[in-house]
């Protein structure tokens, strides 16, 4: 695989909050904390963009994954640290704003459902108020770009996100169906598949699992035509480098409370959804089993057709 080169973030500290710290930041207005997952920390550049088009400075954020921040314009700052209990800095009398959502409830195995979109959620924790856009956004440099495209009419397609930072067996497609995508697409496309390396192997791809960072993930998608996925993290790696997908949803949740209008976004409707359990079912994955291998190619094949158009995007008001 071509070498990727990594563009540079506006400023980047490794660990620690201290005074010293905080002189090098310019003592900072706005400083934030994802809610811990790679994608939830990727959703907070929806934040960060409204934040700079309002002329906001100082704008610092703390996270685990300071790599999806490279070359982000809107940061004044990113900040590394390992634990995501930030109670030390608060104690140093640094402000800080945790950009999260909802909560999950172990013994129902349900998450907080909210009643707006999840990005809109987030703008209105951070004190945003007016027009929004919903998108998270990635910066690739052209060099990583290029380095991510491999073949004609390229495709990327994920088959599991159970490797993810929250391992959800709700979101799981039925096993076989990816690979009957695959076998539809596989003349005339370059079929790339990403994620972890347990994920289930498709045939007649380029096998990508496990060998890609963050940021090579997203340079793949940035240079395919289409995504095919799960909702998840690579979803929204996908949206903010402009990259169009389809969605396999199921019955977890519902596209409007966390996804993108320029995607096609395919559920399950059943009576039990949305119900937002991450691993329980008593309905043996009926939302799941609703959506056919020949709705997801009709979806892929739509998305084609948009092949060179700007990418939809949903505004709200706050």
């Amino acid at each position: 695989m071509p070498a990727f080169m990594f563009s540079k973030c506006t400023s980047f500290l490794k660990r620690g909050f201290g005074i010293i710290n905080r002189t090098r930041l310019g003592f900072p207005r706005h400083v934030f904390q994802g809610a811990g997952g790679i994608g939830d920390d990727l959703m907070c550049s929806t934040v960060f963009r409204e934040l700079r088009k309002r002329r906001m400075r100082g704008i610092v954020f703390a996270t685990q994954y300071p790599s999806l921040f490279f070359g982000n314009p809107d940061l004044d700052a990113v900040i590394y640290h390992e634990n995501p209990r930030l109670n030390r800095w608060m104690h140093e009398g640094l402000r800080f704003v945790r950009l999260g959502y909802g909560h999950y409830d172990p013994a129902t195995d349900k998450d907080g459902a909210p009643a707006e979109n999840v990005l809109a959620a987030l703008c209105r924790i951070a004190g945003i108020t007016g027009v929004v856009e919903l998108r998270p956004y990635l910066y690739l440099t052209p060099e990583e770009r290029n380095a991510g495209l491999f073949g004609k009419d390229q495709i990327a397609i994920q088959s599991s996100a159970l490797a993810a930072f929250y391992s959800m067996q709700n979101k799981e497609w039925v096993p076989g169906r990816f690979q009957e995508v695959c076998d539809h697409f596989r003349t005339g496309h370059t079929l790339i598949q990403i994620g972890a390396a347990q994920d289930p192997k498709l045939e007649g791809v380029l096998d990508f699992r496990g060998q890609t960072n963050l940021r090579q993930s997203a340079a793949i998608l940035a240079s395919s035509s289409v995504f095919i996925g799960l909702e998840g993290l690579v979803m929204h790696l996908a949206r903010a480098v402009d990259c169009r997908s389809v969605i396999i949803y199921g019955g977890r949740l519902r596209p409007w409370q966390i996804g993108y209008t320029g995607n096609i976004n395919l559920s399950g409707d059943t009576p039990c959804s949305p119900c937002w359990q991450r691993n329980r079912c008593d309905y043996h994955h009926e939302c799941m089993a609703m959506i056919t291998s020949e709705a997801v190619v009709r979806g892929a094949q739509a998305q084609l057709a948009r092949q060179g158009q700007p990418m939809e995007v949903e505004t709200v008001v706050l």
